[in-house]
């Protein structure tokens, strides 16, 4: 029989709550975290854990603001009362924090399973994100209560000097149904309106979680065990039969970055210009294609590619010429990448939304004239949509092969920002979210190859 559903004691105190996701970290952003993580007893994570994660790159905070009612705005302006930090440890392999909430939310399911739904989602929105804990052998509680929200215990084995841990995995969308979130809303979710056996399962699931983390960030002893271990990046970890990441194979110091950007490629006026030219041409907006191996034509393949493209900027084509052209020797210099007779330069503009994505791919396998390819990002002010972000994998030629690195570098989609990359690299575009659905509110951005002679 299905329980009711309910108010519950913090029903009224989340009404004023909302979920901001976090992929980079303003001085004001950072002052709001520092203040939250200090008021919970915990002040050393900020500089300890959220900042080294946020560093390495595929990281995100998810946090319940209750904004100050005025100014709500500047220093102070955003009350913290909930977080959740995802990063990325291997190829598809998420690690998230517990939920940290201060003492008098320790008991606001409805706050912890809110927050945790956004990342979730957000993750969800590659079909094979997993969501990865690592747990003592042996553990109990938290191997019954993850096993029943849909977990699976491997025998990817992690050893420390306190304990043996098991990797536990699920995929994001299938722990988004085993927690039986799937289908509710965000706002019912805050305000507690969930059944009691999807209550109770929520709230077993986030106090399990963060009681059995918390002795591994208070507990200054690395010879006492944590039942549930922080993830690392790299390391053992890898998916069923693949090839763990992080293995360094590569690691030399020799290129300073895998790709180089350019800031405010366009003047604010013929960046805005632009932006209003694109956004008018919605309806010639095709869905993009990709050349699969051994075809003759180009295809719509939305298991690789989900995206639409305007394969012409009217007007605006030459003036993008000009300025790639007068950035081109700079760039190409900063990436130690030969010098090559200029060829003719492709460019269409791509616009990315809701679950849109582009697999690990490359734009030339040394079989064409493609040397360097060039995004050019333009979202909307403020940004409404999440993920979204570039990643560009550094390549070496061996024995006449292109061969990827564990090298990779992460750029986030800001507004008025060109980013240039040899066409060999592999990269890819990680999954958008765009809560709003709107064309308006999608990851734009104009993509370009520039061929040799």
């Amino acid at each position: 029989m299905t329980q009711p559903i309910r108010r519950d004691f913090f029903t009224d105190g989340n009404g004023g709550t909302r979920i901001e996701i976090f992929d980079e970290l303003s001085e004001t952003a950072k002052a709001a975290l520092h203040t939250f993580f200090r008021r919970v007893g915990t002040p050393h994570l900020m500089d300890e854990v959220v900042l080294p994660l946020f560093g390495d790159g595929d990281s995100q905070v998810f946090a319940a603001v209750r904004d100050r009612p005025w100014p709500p705005w500047g220093l102070g302006a955003r009350n913290i009362v909930a977080f959740v930090q995802t990063h990325l440890v291997g190829d598809g392999c998420w690690g998230l924090s517990p939920v940290h909430v201060a003492d008098e939310d320790l008991t606001n399911v409805g706050l912890c399973a809110a927050v945790y739904k956004e990342a979730l989602e957000t993750l969800a929105v590659d079909p094979n994100a997993e969501v990865h804990y690592l747990l003592a052998e042996g553990s109990r509680l938290a191997d019954l209560i993850l096993r029943r929200v849909g977990f699976e215990r491997t025998e990817d084995a992690f050893l420390t000097e306190a304990a043996r841990y098991l990797t536990y995995r699920a995929p994001a969308g299938e722990l988004l149904q085993g927690l039986g979130l799937a289908e509710a809303d965000t706002v019912d979710v805050l305000a507690g309106a969930l059944d009691d056996d999807v209550f109770e399962l929520n709230a077993a699931f986030h106090n399990t979680i963060y009681l059995g983390s918390r002795a591994e960030w208070v507990v200054d002893r690395p010879s006492v065990p944590s039942e549930i271990a922080r993830l690392v990046r790299g390391g053992h970890y890898s998916k069923p039969a693949g090839v763990p990441t992080g293995t360094g194979r590569y690691e030399r110091d020799a290129i300073a970055e895998v790709a180089q950007g350019v800031r405010q490629f366009l003047a604010e006026a013929e960046a805005d210009e632009f932006r209003a030219y694109v956004l008018s041409r919605e309806s010639e907006f095709k869905p993009a294609t990709v050349q699969m191996s051994g075809a003759t034509d180009p295809v719509v393949d939305e298991r690789v590619r989900s995206s639409l493209v305007l394969d012409e900027l009217g007007p605006y084509e030459a003036l993008f010429t000009e300025r790639i052209k007068e950035h081109l020797q700079q760039v190409g210099g900063r990436m130690n990448h030969p010098a090559f007779p200029l060829g003719r330069i492709e460019l269409q503009v791509t616009a990315n939304g809701d679950r849109d994505y582009f697999g690990m791919h490359r734009d030339s396998d040394g079989g064409d004239t493609r040397e360097l390819s060039f995004v050019y990002f333009f979202p909307g002010e403020p940004r409404r949509f999440s993920g979204g972000e570039l990643r560009v994998f550094e390549t070496v030629l061996e024995n006449g092969t292109v061969v990827p690195t564990d090298r990779s570098q992460t750029i986030v989609p800001r507004a008025n920002l060109a980013m240039f990359f040899p066409s060999r690299h592999d990269h890819e575009v990680l999954p958008v979210r765009v809560p709003s659905k709107s064309f308006a509110d999608s990851r734009f951005s104009v993509t370009g190859w520039i061929h040799r002679q």
